[in-house]
C-alpha cells in the first residue's frame, strides 16, 4: 500500500508521516524552526500610564459613591451616572500604545489602530504646542500620529524606527523630515546619557 511500510516485528502496516507545505506537518502543528511574524517593540511606559489611567477613573468612581453614600443620596440611577463619568473619564486619559517592528510602526488606541510603512515614508513632520507630535506618511497615502515623547523616551523603539527611516531615506522616498530625523537622533542620544548618568549616579 503506498504511503505505509510493513514493522519490522508484527506486520502491522506503518503510515509514514507527511509534511506539508508552509512549514507545517501533516496534523496541523507548526514545524520547529518555521519563521514567525517579527515580534513588536512597544513603549515601555505603556502599562504605567494605562495603570494611572484606570487608577484616576477608579479614584473618582469611588469618591463619588462614597459622597452619595454618606449623603444618604446613591440610589441605582446616581450609581449608573458615576459609572458612566468614571467610563469616560478612562476613555479620555487610556494611552494609545506605540510599537514598531520592521518595516511598520503602528498606534493602537481603544477603537482604532494606524499603520504606516517606515521603510516606504514619504514625509516626516513634527507639529508643536503642548505636546510635541510626529506625523508621518508612507507611500500608500497612509498616515499616522505618534508622540514624539514616545520615541525619545524608549530607546529600542526609536532604533527600530530609525533603521527604516534611514532606509526610505537612502531610496529617496523620504522628500521631507531629514532635519527632524536628525534633531530626534540628538534627543534620544541626551535621553540615553541622562539615564545611564542617572544610574551611575
Amino acid at each position: 500500500m503506498a504511503g505505509t511500510e510493513r514493522g519490522a516485528r508484527g506486520g502491522r502496516p506503518v503510515r509514514r508521516r507527511r509534511r506539508a507545505r508552509g512549514g507545517r506537518s501533516a496534523r496541523g502543528g507548526r514545524t520547529p524552526g518555521a519563521a514567525g511574524a517579527a515580534r513588536w517593540t512597544t513603549d515601555r511606559r505603556w502599562r504605567h500610564d494605562l495603570g494611572t489611567a484606570l487608577l484616576c477613573a477608579a479614584l473618582l468612581l469611588g469618591l463619588a459613591l462614597l459622597v452619595d453614600g454618606v449623603r444618604g443620596s446613591l440610589d441605582l440611577p446616581r450609581a449608573a451616572l458615576w459609572l458612566g463619568l468614571a467610563v469616560l473619564l478612562h476613555a479620555a486619559l487610556h494611552p494609545v500604545r506605540t510599537g514598531a517592528r520592521p518595516g511598520e510602526l503602528r498606534t493602537w488606541g481603544l477603537v482604532r489602530r494606524h499603520t504606516v510603512r517606515t521603510d516606504r515614508l514619504v514625509s516626516l513632520t513634527e507639529t508643536g504646542g503642548l505636546v510635541p507630535r510626529l506625523l508621518l506618511r508612507d507611500t500608500s497615502g497612509h498616515r499616522l500620529s505618534c508622540e514624539t515623547a514616545v520615541l525619545t523616551a524608549n530607546p529600542l523603539l526609536w532604533h527600530r524606527l530609525d533603521t527604516d527611516l534611514r532606509t526610505s531615506r537612502r531610496l529617496g522616498l523620504l522628500r521631507t523630515g531629514a532635519e527632524v530625523l536628525d534633531r530626534l537622533e540628538e534627543r534620544v542620544d541626551r535621553e540615553v546619557l541622562g539615564e545611564e548618568g542617572t544610574r551611575g549616579a
